[in-house]
């Protein structure tokens, strides 16, 4: 998915301009298909009996003069229970399947039905088959697996979202669960699908069918408005365990998401509608896909990509002790890690991360790469967008609190770096750097973690500007320290730089405001609202101090001397908490470490 989205983003966009002078003539269907959709009841196990359904069906839409007939998820097999679809379940060699596929051949009705199929091993993918003309010409395995699906019914994820192209029309599918998400259906339209087909097997708690039913009809509105896709969808009906029933509400939806055609609930019925090339065409649809600027799906692609899924177990276990150390809810170490909820449970049964444990009187204070998920900024989000986590340490406070909730400070070493070239740098799309302009982009990175606890990063950029990055944690304060070494040819000046301490996540510290704060270069100092507790930032030589009150945050930026051609040229910062009330004494305590030199 990642690798088409990003793709689409090189490739459709150049294209754009030339698709919108008549962009319905080149992207809708080529002439009036006719789908046929099945809404019914199948029986738990038995594939022989829900194959004979299926032929029955099968020859009712062929009568109807059907180019598809859909069946619900999971249909030829079973869905209610383990001992179900193992039973019902049937590899692609099957006899009885590679009867009803050579039936096939005596029509040009494309059949798609939901099957358990066997894979190696012994285990199982929920398959949607497509059959026409003898063969099974394609297939498409559920993707987004509920969590009944893949620990109770033992499905294994599928792994691609295909196309296919039939009778003039481009298609897709998504079942059931791949419908409540837009990934699915997104990588579907950026390869081209005009009809988007989601088999269902809907059996749903009693007391909750009527929100369900609501929900999941709202969810296939959206995906065809949003994708201009006709969305088909089929599902069953079951009335036969307490409790619990299927109620069908299959439908056919146009582009405005409006009913072509749509089964009364908890009845069998075989319904048809036809999809024309006048339904993908203005005034019927509003917008074209390809009018999303570049920038924006730009972004987006680099959205997708934000997660870092670590490559070796050791790893992996490491940033899942650092997010536990800074209390991520499962959520969030999904989107740092780009993986599912249910690769993360897996990875933390498997892999057993420590839980956070208290510091040491004596120890040095914690410096951890901050592993992104979490925007570090409460407020001011359209400044910082997509922030990049190479530049950023969280530095946890030596008080925590009562309730168990993290307590740190991220800071961006650096934030930015401001130069007589341009902006050399930016931990976050706010502003176009010099590399945005030329269309480069920089690497990612990660923070070096050394044995002393110190961490260390060094970026060359691409005019040969090196810039590098060392934050050294001791047990009552953290010294930090930047350099730049000059690769270019040319003198460079002006060299400002900005260094944020974001302090949303460290609770008494997170009002918006600069209520409580003091500025005298070089320190940048931010308290509590009793007084009594301060976190002081400070860099030489400084240029600004200063702190955004929405972030909130504090800066202490410095300035880099101007650095001839082959020069490296430094800068030394300083962070540190303190517990009292006589800040003045504590900074002119900081002053007489001579921490600059």
């Amino acid at each position: 998915m990642k690798n088409i989205l990003l793709h689409s983003v090189r490739a459709v966009w150049p294209i754009a301009l030339a698709l919108s002078v008549y962009p319905s003539a080149l992207w809708s269907i080529e002439k009036e298909v006719v789908l046929s959709i099945y809404q019914g009841a199948h029986d738990e196990g038995d594939f022989e009996r829900n194959l004979e359904t299926v032929r029955s069906v099968t020859a009712n839409a062929v009568q109807r003069g059907s180019h598809f007939v859909v069946f619900p998820e999971c249909f030829l097999s079973g869905y209610e229970s383990l001992e179900a679809v193992q039973r019902g379940s049937r590899s692609l060699d099957d006899p009885a399947l590679v009867r009803f596929v050579e039936e096939t051949r005596s029509h040009d009705t494309a059949v798609l039905v939901g099957l358990a199929r066997k894979l190696p091993q012994g285990k199982l993918a929920n398959t949607q088959l497509i059959l026409h003309r003898g063969k099974i010409v394609g297939m498409y395995d559920k993707v987004m697996l509920t969590y009944g699906d893949r620990h109770v019914l033992g499905f294994e994820y599928g792994t691609a979202v295909p196309v296919f192209h039939l009778h003039g029309v481009t298609f897709a599918i998504a079942i059931c669960h791949d419908t409540s998400f837009p990934y699915v259906a997104m990588l579907a339209k950026e390869q081209g699908a005009e009809i988007l087909f989601t088999p269902h097997n809907n059996e749903i708690a009693t007391e909750s069918v009527d929100a369900h039913r609501r929900w999941v009809h709202n969810c296939h509105v959206g995906l065809a408005c949003q994708f201009k896709m006709v969305v088909a969808r089929s599902n069953n009906i079951k009335s036969d365990r307490e409790g619990r029933v299927g109620y069908g509400d299959s439908f056919v939806l146009n582009p405005q998401g409006e009913p072509i055609a749509q089964a009364d609930l908890f009845k069998t019925q075989l319904i048809t509608a036809t999809v024309t090339p006048a339904m993908f065409r203005s005034p019927t649809v509003w917008s074209e896909w390809e009018e999303a600027p570049a920038w924006l799906r730009t972004q987006l692609g680099q959205a997708v990509l934000e997660g870092r899924p670590p490559t070796t177990d050791v790893e992996l276990r490491d940033w899942l002790t650092n997010m536990a150390q800074h209390r991520f809810s499962r959520e969030e170490i999904c989107r740092a890690l780009g993986m599912s909820l249910d690769e993360v449970a897996e990875a933390m049964q498997r892999l057993e991360p420590p839980s956070p444990a208290p510091r040491g009187p004596t120890e040095p204070l914690l410096a951890l790469p901050y592993p992104g998920g979490r925007h570090p900024r409460l407020g001011f989000l359209d400044g910082a967008v997509m922030p990049q986590r190479e530049t950023k340490v969280s530095v946890f406070t030596p008080w925590g609190n009562a309730n168990e909730e993290a307590s740190y400070v991220v800071v961006d070493v650096p934030e930015a770096v401001f130069s007589n070239l341009g902006l050399l740098y930016l931990a976050h799309t706010h502003v176009p750097t010099l590399w945005d302009k030329q269309g480069v982009q920089l690497a990612r990175m990660e923070w070096t973690r050394h044995d002393d606890g110190s961490l260390s990063l060094q970026r060359t950029l691409p005019n040969g500007v090196v810039l590098a990055s060392h934050v050294t944690p001791a047990r009552d304060h953290v010294s930090m320290e930047m350099s730049l070494t000059n690769g270019t040819s040319e003198p460079l000046t002006g060299l400002r730089v900005q260094n944020c301490v974001m302090l949303g996540y460290a609770p008494g510290f997170d009002a918006q405001n600069n209520d409580t704060k003091r500025f005298e270069a070089p320190y940048a100092v931010a308290g509590n609202q009793e007084g009594n507790r301060w976190i002081i930032t400070a860099w030489d030589p400084i240029q600004r101090c200063w702190g955004n009150p929405p972030c909130p945050c504090l800066h202490a930026d410095p300035q880099f001397p101007d650095c001839p051609p082959g020069q490296t040229v430094r800068v030394r910062g300083w962070l540190s908490f303190y517990e009292g009330t006589d800040i003045a004494s504590e900074l002119r305590r900081i002053d007489g470490t001579n921490w600059r030199k």
